[in-house]
């Protein structure tokens, strides 16, 4: 069947419409504005979607590595300078959020990532033009505003790509590239530190990783399809299949319309505001571990060389814990909020570790260190939760878009509860990270018991004689109805 032959069929099955549900569709059209119509104009019954064609189917660290060889000294950094480095960061961040990801809707989202990207890593190139607390400040607050653009990108290109069964690992991978970072980086750092040039050490991790960057915005903006129809190296018959396999997400593919209802839609939904809570209770240790880490480890008795090469563990255990939970939540249904928990749970033994053990038990502290990680595979797998269990464009957009803001509202508060005058032991700022951790347990059991309870309600109140038929569902599925709009629509636990 055609896709012009969806709506009609649609139309011919609910001719007395007025509630946007599965018992009772709207009159609604796949238009020119819901992107996967574009690409079904063929058949669809002879698609096999087990087939082998379906089947084919570092940066704002530089800072902190920048602290350990001299930044401090050499920029005259007092007080809380340092700390609000990191911190003018996220307040960039914020700012530019939300009209980021309204360009994103409005426009190509590949080629203005990639342009994002690129303009990302000029900015960070400056950062070794920067000699002074002001010039740093400035720089930092660009790299902020500019990388608003690029972290949520990917959270919305996943939902469009693949299957919600497959988004966990997809966006574990992608995540644990900070992982990545830490081990290459401390290679890097540690090399850095035996650099012998009239330029300050510190400025070499942003000359490295910026001119990296530059250079892999060029070839994303000019390889990465923006969704499935737009891939060029696909037949149009594999752009089908590509469309049909994301079709059981029930959650659209894209749409270039913003629609305000869908706003209003996200602000009253409870899952929304869990979200954010959620996000906020852990973006508030990320921050202090994101701008301490070196600085932490230096104070657990070692040198600053050690310190360097002893975070790259740290770096390792997150790819390790990300790839993990990312592959068990993949193959097993229905335990992603569990695997959210264990991670928390790692992470507050970690952090407790680090806050009750003397100077003396500076081996064991490390060891709290590096379980600290298990709540970065909290993050990601929260984030894999607006990618599957958040349908209609504009408020997936809204979900994306206030969690990133959640985290840089994090991120901005984690600094500041590391204070100079507690170091090398910085009590305030694991005491707050044990704080966060117990709350995260909270809402994330919160979380599940509100989806759960929404899906056993949808399964009594579905009316067996009204079922839609393959076709009106591919239609439904394919458009742009929201969670609460389809009661089809079911919430992955």
């Amino acid at each position: 069947m055609a896709i012009n032959d969806l709506t009609t069929s649609a139309r011919q099955d609910y001719p007395d419409h007025n509630d946007a549900t599965i018992n009772d569709m709207p009159e609604k059209q796949l238009q020119a504005d819901d992107i996967a119509a574009t690409v079904l104009h063929g058949a669809i019954e002879t698609i096999d979607l087990d087939s082998p064609a379906s089947r084919r189917f570092l940066d704002k660290s530089c800072v902190s590595y920048a602290a350990l060889w001299g930044m401090q000294k050499d920029a005259h950094l007092q007080g809380a300078d340092y700390s609000w480095l990191t911190t003018i960061f996220y307040v960039g961040y914020l700012a530019s959020e939300f009209p980021t990801n309204v360009i994103f809707q409005k426009f190509d989202i590949a080629r203005t990532c990639g342009i994002f990207v690129i303009l990302w890593g000029m900015v960070l190139l400056c950062m070794a033009a920067a000699n002074n607390f002001p010039g740093l400040l400035t720089v930092r607050l660009f790299l902020g505003i500019l990388e608003a653009g690029v972290s949520p990108c990917f959270v919305l290109m996943t939902a469009m790509f693949y299957r919600r069964n497959e988004q966990p690992l997809r966006t574990a991978i992608w995540f644990s590239m900070n992982g990545m970072a830490n081990v290459f980086g401390g290679l890097i750092g540690y090399g850095i530190g035996f650099i012998k040039a009239s330029l300050p050490a510190w400025k070499f991790p942003f000359i490295i990783f910026g001119s990296v960057t530059v250079a892999w915005g060029i070839v994303f903006t000019l390889l990465a399809p923006p969704n499935p129809t737009k891939a060029r190296w696909l037949t149009e018959e594999e752009k089908t299949i590509a469309v049909m396999r994301v079709v059981d997400n029930e959650t659209g593919l894209d749409n270039k319309k913003l629609k305000w209802y869908q706003v209003k839609e996200a602000l009253v939904d409870v899952n929304f505001w869990l979200f954010n809570l959620l996000t906020l209770a852990n973006c508030i240790p990320n921050g202090g571990v994101t701008a301490f880490a070196p600085l932490i480890v230096n104070g657990f008795g070692y040198n600053k060389f050690q310190s360097t090469l002893l975070n790259m563990p740290s770096g390792g255990a997150q790819v390790l814990a990300l790839w993990i939970s990312g592959y068990l939540a993949t193959r097993f249904a229905g335990i992603r909020h569990f695997l959210m928990i264990g991670g928390i749970l790692v992470a507050l033994i970690g952090a407790v570790l680090i806050y009750a053990l003397s100077n003396e038990h500076k081996v064991a502290r490390l060891i709290g260190y590096y379980l600290l990680v298990g709540f970065s595979a909290t993050f990601v797998l929260n984030l894999t939760l607006v990618q599957s269990n958040v349908a209609g464009r504009t408020k997936r957009t809204m979900f994306a878009s206030s969690v990133f803001i959640s985290y840089c509202v994090g991120n901005l508060i984690g600094p500041q509860l590391f204070f100079e005058r507690e170091a090398p032991r910085y009590q305030s700022g694991f005491a707050s990270m044990i704080v966060c951790f117990s709350v995260q347990t909270l809402i994330i059991a919160v979380m599940y018991l509100v989806n759960l309870r929404e899906n056993r309600r949808r399964d009594r109140t579905a009316v067996e004689g009204q079922a839609a038929s393959n076709e009106v569902r591919i239609a439904m599925e394919l458009s742009d109805l929201t969670d609460r709009e389809n009661l089809h629509f079911r919430y992955l636990l």
